[in-house]
């Protein structure tokens, strides 16, 4: 008694080829991070709180022509890799963040601003990433990612 092989399955053994179960989902990873909406303008000299004035020399090294910076909210957010965390802005929007992996000390995550960006950006242990949120009352929303301290 002969058995018949599927041809797609005698196709792929002719070529050399196996097929491997592949998991269904990738392993649930997490990773906290501090997010902090930043209002930057032109509009007067103002940081509040004063730990804005290194994000400030960062700006004007890029040649960011702002001259006020205020934080306008700050969290910490357990990202995962499965859903998106949103975070609400104060024009409206909700920008989205996800942890796309995680390789040694660096983290890639997903940030998602709708009508404005989608970018995948690094996080290391230390140091900020600076991504824009759109527009509010004269100036443009800053989103700040970083490593909480100590974790």
């Amino acid at each position: 008694m002969t058995t018949r092989m599927p041809a797609a399955l005698l196709a792929l053994t002719l070529l050399g080829l196996f097929l491997v179960p592949v998991p269904a989902r990738a392993e649930d990873q997490k990773l906290k991070v501090q997010v902090e909406v930043v209002l930057v303008s032109q509009k007067g000299t103002e940081v509040d709180p004063p730990e804005l004035k290194k994000m400030k020399e960062t700006f004007q090294k890029q040649n960011f022509n702002f001259t006020s910076f205020k934080r306008l909210s700050q969290q910490t957010l357990e990202l995962g890799n499965k859903e998106p965390t949103e975070v609400k802005l104060p024009n409206g929007v909700n920008a989205s963040l996800r942890l796309l992996r995680m390789q040694g000390d660096t983290a890639t995550l997903r940030v998602e601003v709708p009508q404005l960006s989608a970018m995948d950006v690094e996080l290391g242990r230390e140091g900020s990433v600076y991504q824009r949120a759109g527009k509010h009352v004269g100036g443009e929303l800053i989103l700040v990612l970083s490593k909480p301290s100590g974790k």
